[in-house]
């Protein structure tokens, strides 16, 4: 049974298990992990990125290990939206979990497209938004929409998490065509991550998703090319915890009552529950499901043993109680 201390309350109604939500891109549209944890015993998942037309991605080589990181520029591969609605939409659907969709795309039109595209198909699917779960009012199916403004490896992919003007834009095109959660992935590669965010709450933004990952390069000495196929890749794992936390808690200071999904480095309880005191509602495992693909169990197991040391009655309360 699920510890309902752990339940999770995001706005518009959606409420989840517990705060654990898997990362964008790193277990494809949920079949991939399914038959290591059960999706349905977590918070749920956010998928791969889903965009207009279908994406072959960067040419390999794509991923690159590094000293307590991982570098990758997978390129947001994906089969495009209207075989994401005719093959995957339904499969979401009838998995019994929660599932955000990630949106990509080349102008704030095309992100608000592929929304318009994904809301005809559910109501072809005639999917209501939520169901009765153990936790209340819990999402058994589609629970919102994340933007991917910040992807750090596909050409100007980070341009609409550093043009605020760009970002509003989108986050605005983006809310007119959907009246489900919206969160917008930021990108950690600035110097103040706190007006981006607040741009985006202001122009619609249910959550913000701190953060993507960081701009990173690796070199192979013996030909002074790239170890992957573009000069520069994206930078997860443990080696980013510390900087993007700090940006979880300059957001949350600034920001207090705009949710936070926390992302960067997250490969356990501890590292869970730092996100949390920092001031972050739920939290996104990524690069630490390649390291241990069973470590959600263990920082479900971590949370509630840390509920108890304390003596706290629900994760709630300890969201954004780091005293400095």
């Amino acid at each position: 049974m699920p510890d309902e201390r752990l339940a999770t309350r995001l706005p518009r109604g959606v409420a989840l298990k517990d705060p654990i939500l898997l990362a964008s891109g790193c277990c494809g549209f949920g079949e991939e992990y399914a038959e290591i944890v059960d999706p349905r015993t977590i918070g749920g998942i956010v998928t791969k990125a889903v965009s207009l037309e279908p994406r072959q991605g960067n040419s390999p080589p794509r991923l690159r290990e590094t000293p307590a990181g991982l570098l990758n520029c997978i390129g947001l591969q994906n089969p495009g939206v209207e075989s994401f609605c005719t093959n995957m939409l339904p499969m979401l659907e009838a998995g019994g979990y929660a599932f955000f969709i990630n949106v990509v795309g080349g102008s704030p039109a095309e992100f608000a497209a592929v929304i318009g595209r994904v809301e005809q198909a559910r109501l072809q699917l005639g999917v209501a938004m939520e169901v009765e779960g153990e936790c209340g009012w819990a999402p058994a199916g589609f629970a919102g929409y994340e933007l991917d403004l910040s992807c750090p490896n596909v050409d100007s992919g980070t341009q609409f998490a550093t043009d605020e003007d760009l970002l509003r834009a989108t986050v605005l095109s983006c809310r007119a065509v959907t009246e489900a959660l919206v969160f917008a992935k930021l990108s950690p590669n600035v110097a103040d991550i706190v007006p981006f965010a607040r741009s985006a709450a202001r122009a619609g933004a249910d959550a913000v998703t701190i953060a993507n990952t960081w701009c990173g390069m690796s070199i192979d000495i013996s030909t002074r090319r790239s170890h992957l196929s573009r000069p520069s890749a994206g930078l997860s794992g443990a080696a980013i915890r510390p900087a993007t936390l700090y940006h979880v808690w300059r957001c949350h200071s600034a920001l207090p009552e705009l949710p936070i999904l926390g992302c960067g480095g997250i490969t356990d309880a501890d590292s869970a529950i730092q996100y949390l005191l920092a001031g972050a509602t739920a939290i996104q495992v990524g690069t630490g499901l390649f390291v241990d693909p069973g470590c959600v169990r263990e920082i479900q197991d971590g949370l509630s043993r840390y509920l108890d040391e304390q003596g706290e009655a629900a994760l709630s309360a300890i969201v954004g109680t780091f005293a400095g």
